[in-house]
């Protein structure tokens, strides 16, 4: 890597924000706990991280650790089946535990469940003889227990996130979410071979104000077999627009660096990808930020 674009990366970590990132305690193996995690991110100058799991919510450990380090650090739930599903009551406390996203399903996600090999780690532990959840009736309607979470949502201005569910899922729920008053909305990792979306259909959620959310953890081997590499991904952003996406790393996998390291290289890869200062920064700072709902 060329000396200034480590460089830069360094200094363009400052400030920066990780919307995605796991950390121990967890079934799965992580790199950093999430007092690890915030102290890494404090160190590098981040301005916040978002921890998610696919088992539980991470709104309780991101107060203890924002409480244990001074940095801020902020969580949220993912409605797989460790929670009850599509359940408000789960989303309910988390917003009162200070949760700031709301997931829909990922590792419970019918869509996800129906390939679970294409993240072996993930795919693992998964639960044997059931069909996985689905937002969507088979007329295309969204399921009656999502709408009094999409109102909690947009009640309490906290961000929702696709997670695992299919393009035609993420593109109803959007279309539901948005008549809901929702206003802060990611798509999670278009770019996951698993869940097939085209940039046609990246292109109609960022029409539809989402914000999608590329991750460098897809880009390495200890994740993804075939892993697509970063100037893939680039090419992706350039086609959709910088000011609509967001970096993640998608991070705390046992074998990766750890997270705070992942968004630097992210980084520095989209630097040599050609991308300048102001879009990564449009990409890291600015647009997570909105997503946090912070100034």
């Amino acid at each position: 890597m060329p000396l200034n674009v480590g460089s830069r990366s360094k200094t363009l970590l400052q400030g920066a924000i990780d919307t995605h990132m796991h950390t121990a305690p967890d079934i799965y193996p992580r790199s950093v706990t999430v007092i690890e995690a915030a102290q890494n991110a404090k160190e590098a100058g981040m301005r916040a991280i978002l921890v998610k799991s696919h088992c539980t919510d991470t709104s309780d450990r991101a107060e203890l650790s924002r409480m244990l380090t001074g940095f801020p650090v902020f969580g949220g739930v993912t409605l797989n089946y460790p929670v009850g599903g599509l359940n408000v009551h789960a989303v309910r406390e988390s917003i009162r535990q200070g949760g700031k996203q709301v997931w829909m399903p990922s590792t419970s996600a019918r869509a996800f469940m129906q390939d679970p090999h294409s993240i072996p780690r993930l795919g693992e532990v998964l639960p044997l003889g059931v069909e996985g959840i689905t937002i969507l009736h088979k007329d295309g309607l969204l399921m009656p227990e999502v709408e009094p979470i999409l109102t909690l949502i947009a009640e309490n201005d906290i961000a929702l996130a696709s997670a695992h569910i299919s393009p035609l899922e993420a593109l109803a729920l959007v279309k539901a979410a948005r008549k809901a008053g929702v206003k802060r909305l990611t798509i999670t990792h278009p770019h996951a071979s698993f869940l097939g979306y085209t940039v046609d259909q990246m292109m109609e959620l960022a029409g539809m104000g989402s914000l999608l959310e590329f991750h460098f953890a897809l880009t390495t081997t200890a994740l993804t077999p075939n892993a697509p590499s970063v100037s893939d991904l680039g090419k992706t952003i350039r086609a959709i627009g910088p000011e609509h996406c967001i970096l993640a790393t998608d991070g705390g996998q046992a074998g990766n660096p750890p997270p705070h390291e992942m968004l630097r290289l992210f980084i520095a890869g989209m630097l040599e990808a050609g991308f300048s200062d102001d879009e990564i920064e449009t990409m890291t700072k600015r647009n997570p930020a909105w997503i946090l709902g912070l100034s």
